[in-house]
């Protein structure tokens, strides 16, 4: 699939993505299921399933919201439902590229189809990143001041790995800061750094493509300038809904642990997903995938949680909280690919 100037093999990605977090959720099964494991089964209480589904469906409700709100505060009309079917194409795109790369660029594609200009839609689609990492970072911090001994049960490894994407956010914290106030120096780094690699490509458009860039970068600022200086309770009410979809998404957890009838401390459970969720943001696989599954079991292990039912529930947990949602969005992405076939196929007509 093209968007853009680049290219993604959508194909492949799905195979990884899929592939790693299958084998990763195997391996977990294979580890710490017994009789047991298929004793308390019989207990599930399939209502919780239901409370989850509400759950998961608010969640990408609130994402879309807080979206409208982002792009609708740039003089933009965009309506919930585009809102919303562009942030599930980020969710499917995400889980087919490498550190979730191309979920953006195709939610921008998607937006821009819609109407919405790049610069505004890129713009958009960033403040929503930014909120996103921001928000999860409050989150994982106040958890983490909240109950001292959580900083315990999860141990001395985990918490190293927590500190290692403290350091990649505080990085990319200051080139968007520098991107707001500074962004002259933004705008000669990322020119020189375009010339040189083109440069390097022998790109016969290497002019053009780092003119393109740079204007990009003036529509940018002027963006980015009217939510410093004009719709900051916009942005404000989008952070606000950026805590409520995070918040929501982190319920799904415990009420899993309810529906499979095991006992355990829901707050903390509650608490630790903000930490899981932070880290598997910046995670380099598709998805988060291997990472997420890892990431999950080692923390409710830490928790002290009957590990002969983790497989199962990090199956379910994954389910609702991943694959549904990658599904849904591989729907409406395939709408998109078709709308642009016909639109190919009309303009080749005409």
């Amino acid at each position: 699939m093209r968007i853009g100037e680049r290219d993604y093999n959508i194909k492949v990605g799905l195979t990884f993505f899929i592939g790693i977090s299958i084998i990763s959720i195997l391996v977990i099964m294979f580890l710490d299921i017994d009789k047991n494991t298929w004793v308390n089964l019989r207990k599930i209480k399939p209502e919780y399933g239901f409370i989850a589904s509400v759950l998961m469906f608010t969640q990408w409700s609130f994402n879309g919201i807080r979206f409208k709100i982002l792009l609708n505060s740039l003089d933009n009309k965009v309506s919930f439902w585009t809102s919303l079917k562009a942030f599930m194409a980020n969710v499917f795109m995400s889980a087919m590229t490498p550190s979730q790369t191309g979920g953006g660029a195709l939610q921008i594609y998607a937006l821009n189809k819609a109407g919405v200009s790049i610069a505004k839609a890129f713009t958009g689609c960033l403040m929503g990143a930014v909120l996103t990492v921001f928000c999860l970072l409050v989150l994982t911090l106040g958890a983490l001041l909240f109950k001292p001994d959580l900083r315990v049960e999860l141990g001395h490894q985990m918490m190293y790995i927590f500190m290692s994407v403290c350091a990649i956010f505080l990085f990319m914290f200051v080139l968007f800061t520098l991107s707001l106030f500074k962004i002259k120096i933004i705008k000669r780094i990322t020119g020189r750094f375009l010339l040189f690699l083109t440069n390097i490509l022998k790109s016969k458009k290497r002019l053009g493509i780092t003119k393109r860039a740079l204007s990009g970068l003036d529509q940018y600022s002027k963006c980015m300038s009217i939510y410093a200086h004009t719709k900051k309770y916009k942005l404000l009410l989008a952070c606000l809904y950026t805590f409520a979809a995070i918040i929501t998404n982190s319920l799904i957890a415990p009420v899993i642990f309810a529906g499979l009838n095991v006992r355990c401390d829901s707050l903390n459970v509650f608490l630790t997903q903000f930490i899981l969720l932070f880290i598997a943001y910046f995670g380099p696989t598709p998805g988060a995938s291997g990472i997420a599954e890892f990431s999950n079991y080692w923390m409710m292990s830490s928790l002290n949680i009957d590990s002969k039912i983790l497989g199962i529930y990090t199956l379910v947990w994954r389910f609702y909280t991943s694959f549904i949602g990658v599904i849904v969005g591989g729907i409406i992405t395939l709408t998109l690919l078709r709308q642009r076939k016909r639109e190919k196929i009309l303009n080749i007509k005409n």
